[in-house]
């Protein structure tokens, strides 16, 4: 039989895996549409023409969410390994190929990432006409300039189908492949301290980028290095969480405690991820806390201005409000569909501790103590990455209007509260992974 056949007639059996698959879809379908959004919103400011600044902010807006629109591409395609080990493990043991199971991965992780996709694309135009009464420059979008044409649309839905594809070939390089299962996986590796040098001189380059390069021109380098600040996060993320865990071993007296530190120290990265929507959301409110300012001030100024400039302080609050808003949604999806996937990760472990007679309501108090770690830290980390990011253009703007502190405040709520809800709605997974039940 070959490997495609094979494909097919296990993806017509997948009843016990819907949650899983339904999860991998919505995190598809969801970076897709915000890609697609977000790219039209470029490609209408570029097309508008007008004043360059424009077209500077929205570049700027892209940056911000570009990086977690695949991030969440990346979540959901460990979700799709994460439930597909199980299936290649049972393949292997049959008589299946190295070659066929190779195969039958990416066939799957391929086909759910263009159903995904495809969704995504769908969400996006029906988003076209809400976006479209979004005013800009005085006016509202049009269809046309929203719509970012059907060669960026299929290179939006290859980019994510390659990156589920990609993603497959790489779990199967991780996966020792031989007839007792592929489903044995490597130690994580170590986090490094090397991570925290790395970071320092990224943020330390910083201030100086933005004093040298500031023309439009050089706009590109302002952008590679702000893209990489926002990276710092994910280097230093890790590390602190495997240090909270090691003190955090030593202090615990309970068996929830020392459960969730053990956890943290054994895949800090894992942890990191399950966090990564509120980091996301703590790192835009912070740095868009000084649009209120920035807007205020050019309104009191609005006399001196060109006339391409005199909706600009409006047109900054409305473009703070909207980004946030998408990192928002992304930072939702991304929190449930991570949490998702570290249950199912670590089921081996809640399987073995539930049949050594742990009683469920401990893991799940070990869980929720695991994932509140991970949640202040992020909070913490993201606002003084923020800080600094805002920092050449003076800390003070966050305070000089009242609209910078509540949005920055409101944002870091809302994004905790999404993490939180993600968590309790994917609280019964951990009870039926423990239970042996397939998720």
């Amino acid at each position: 039989m070959t490997a495609i056949r094979l494909w097919w007639r296990l993806l017509r059996r997948q009843d016990s895996a819907r949650l899983t698959i339904m999860l991998a879809l919505i995190a598809f379908a969801t970076a897709t549409g915000a890609l697609l959004t977000v790219l039209g919103g470029l490609g209408a400011f570029t097309d508008r023409g007008g004043n360059e600044l424009y077209v500077m902010l929205a570049q700027a807006a892209t940056v911000i969410l570009i990086i977690p629109v695949f991030t969440l591409g990346g979540a959901a395609a460990r979700l799709s390994i994460s439930r597909r080990d199980e299936r290649l493990a049972a393949l292997r043991l049959a008589g299946a190929t190295g070659g066929q199971v190779g195969v039958i991965a990416i066939a799957d992780a391929a086909s759910q990432a263009l159903v995904g996709a495809v969704g995504g694309v769908v969400l996006y135009l029906a988003a076209l006409p809400g976006v479209a009464m979004i005013n800009f420059q005085g006016r509202a979008f049009t269809w046309s300039e929203l719509w970012v044409g059907p060669g960026v649309l299929t290179a939006a839905v290859a980019a994510v189908v390659l990156l589920a594809a990609v993603s497959a070939v790489i779990s199967l390089a991780r996966i020792v492949v031989s007839p007792l299962g592929v489903a044995r996986r490597t130690s994580p590796a170590r986090v490094r301290t090397i991570r925290i040098v790395v970071a320092v001189a990224v943020l330390a380059a910083w201030a100086p980028v933005t004093q040298i390069f500031k023309t439009g021109a050089q706009l590109t380098v302002i952008m590679v290095v702000f893209a990489a600040c926002f990276g710092v996060l994910n280097l230093i993320g890790p590390l602190v969480l495997a240090l909270i865990g090691k003190i955090n071993v030593r202090r615990a007296n309970t068996v929830p405690k020392l459960l969730a530190a053990r956890r943290l120290i054994d895949d800090p990265r894992s942890a990191w991820r399950t966090v990564a929507g509120v980091t996301l959301a703590t790192f835009v409110a912070g740095v868009l806390s000084i649009a209120p300012a920035i807007a205020a001030a050019q309104d009191a100024n609005s006399d001196n201005v060109s006339a391409d400039l005199r909706y600009l302080p409006i047109d900054l609050m409305t473009g703070a409000i909207v980004t946030l808003v998408i990192a928002a949604l992304l930072a939702a999806v991304s929190s449930g569909v991570n949490q998702a996937a570290r249950i199912y990760d670590q089921r081996d472990q809640y399987r073995m501790l539930h049949l050594a007679g742990t009683d469920v309501s401990v893991l799940e108090n070990a869980r929720l103590r695991e994932t509140w770690l991970p949640l202040i830290s992020s909070v913490l980390i993201a606002a003084v990455v923020a800080v600094i990011m805002v920092a050449p253009f003076g800390v003070a703007l966050i305070g000089m209007s009242q609209l910078g502190p509540l949005m920055f405040i409101g944002g870091v709520v809302v994004s905790v509260a999404m993490v939180m809800g993600a968590v309790r709605l994917s609280q019964p997974l951990v009870g039926r992974v423990a239970l042996g039940e397939r998720a």
